[in-house]
């Protein structure tokens, strides 16, 4: 007795290699398509290196800068590093910071390092006629605060890249964006750049406590700065 044909005739297995067959050669036409069009394609440029580099690192004593607010007249004060610059041990000063007045931060040597500066009304700012010079007010700037006085508590959450125009040129600057906390103000973007003099900072975007439209505070190098 002839035993059965489980397979039901013809040569075994024949039709599940012709699919097999057609869906590698199907496969093999996309990727030589694929492969023709990415030819074709122009090459895209390589993307330029994420390279933040801390200005306030770069600041010498005697530089200055004027900032102001937008839409409030007579706003400019100059920002002047003071002697002392760069103070990276804090702890070694032993006598503290000359003039320094601010009961929050009372005791300097506890100060995260800092960039120590000098603020008084710019000289373009009209003064009463017989009043005395204005007097300086002494601001530390942490070296890891983006620009932001002392006194003002805010936390990173994040640094992008982009083209500004500031004092008259195209300049590639780093946005940190910044929250504010306690009562600070905020949140805040502080546009920077290696190349803006004491602070790095170009401008300054940013909420005041309790208001709705945002405010600016805009960073130039006067003449007599450079």
């Amino acid at each position: 007795m002839t035993a059965p044909d489980v397979h039901g005739g013809g040569a075994p297995g024949s039709g599940l290699e012709r699919v097999v067959a057609l869906a590698l050669a199907a496969m093999a036409l996309v990727l030589a398509m694929v492969f023709l069009d990415l030819r074709r394609s122009p090459t895209l440029p390589d993307e330029e290196p994420f390279a933040f580099q801390n200005p306030l690192l770069s600041a010498q004593p005697g530089q200055c800068v004027e900032v102001a607010t937008e839409g409030v007249p007579n706003s400019a004060a100059r920002l002047t590093v003071r002697p002392e610059g760069v103070v990276v041990r804090p702890q070694d000063l032993a006598r503290g910071i000359p003039d320094w007045l601010d009961p929050r931060w009372p005791d300097p040597r506890v100060f995260p390092p800092y960039l120590l500066c000098e603020q008084k009304a710019a000289p373009t700012v009209p003064t009463a006629t017989g009043a005395p010079p204005p007097r300086g007010e002494v601001l530390a700037f942490p070296l890891n605060g983006f620009g932001m006085p002392l006194e003002h508590t805010v936390v990173l959450r994040g640094i992008s890249r982009m083209t500004v125009s500031w004092n008259g040129q195209t300049r590639r600057a780093y946005v940190a964006h910044l929250m504010g906390y306690a009562d600070s103000d905020g949140p805040w973007a502080v546009f920077m750049s290696k190349d803006a003099p004491v602070l790095g900072v170009m401008r300054r975007e940013f909420t005041a406590k309790g208001g709705t439209a945002p405010q600016q505070h805009s960073f130039r190098v006067p003449a007599d700065c450079r």
